[in-house]
């Protein structure tokens, strides 16, 4: 078993192994030493806060099934290929190649139905309506809450709700969400999805 020491380095509060230390037998992966400041991440909004701290009923029922209420609200789906693995032993998740993204198009096709970021243009109470139908344990004025917080903050979802108001005003009209890279960035490490 490795024992972990807490260090902290330029106020970067990193916990490690004691085993991380690099060849200068100083820990430094997680800030360069200093040279890379994150900035604090923002408060996160108080609905979310109250849902993950909170004792209600709303509360142990969202913490409970988390994994369904993100699902429900999630923007994409995981794509990848999932290779088994080999042999007995704990169960072991491997992918091999590629991780992506799967974006739903605006509309949902004949065959399908709606999912992810197209849920976002349909009225708060619809798009419950079609979240719950996958998941009865979940309550709805808890996913009336969550998506009405995600609405107002998402950027995504505002995207998705404003190419629907451009395409009912201007039917010809083709829209798509292009993704840009900044120029500075490593494109090996952050190129653009396709």
């Amino acid at each position: 078993m490795w024992n972990y020491v807490r260090t902290v380095l330029f106020l970067c509060g990193a916990v490690y192994w004691k085993e991380e230390k690099n060849t200068g037998h100083k820990y430094t992966k997680c800030c360069h030493d200093g040279k890379v400041q994150l900035p604090a991440l923002p408060d996160a909004p108080e609905l979310l806060k109250a849902l993950l701290t909170e004792n209600s009923p709303d509360a142990k029922n969202y913490r409970q099934r988390i994994r369904e209420y993100n699902s429900a609200l999630a923007f994409a789906s995981m794509g990848a290929q999932i290779k088994p693995a080999r042999g007995t032993g704990p169960y072991c998740y491997r992918l091999r190649g590629e991780v992506y993204h799967r974006v739903s198009p605006l509309y949902a096709r004949d065959q399908h139905k709606e999912s992810y970021g197209q849920l976002y243009i349909f009225d708060s109470s619809e798009a419950t309506e079609k979240r719950l139908s996958n998941n009865q344990n979940c309550l709805q004025h808890v996913f009336e809450k969550l998506d009405f917080m995600l609405r107002e903050i998402n950027p995504f979802a505002q995207s998705y709700l404003q190419m629907h108001r451009l395409v009912q005003e201007h039917p010809t009209t083709s829209v798509k969400i292009v993704f840009l890279e900044g120029k500075n960035l490593d494109m090996r490490r952050y190129n653009a999805p396709t």
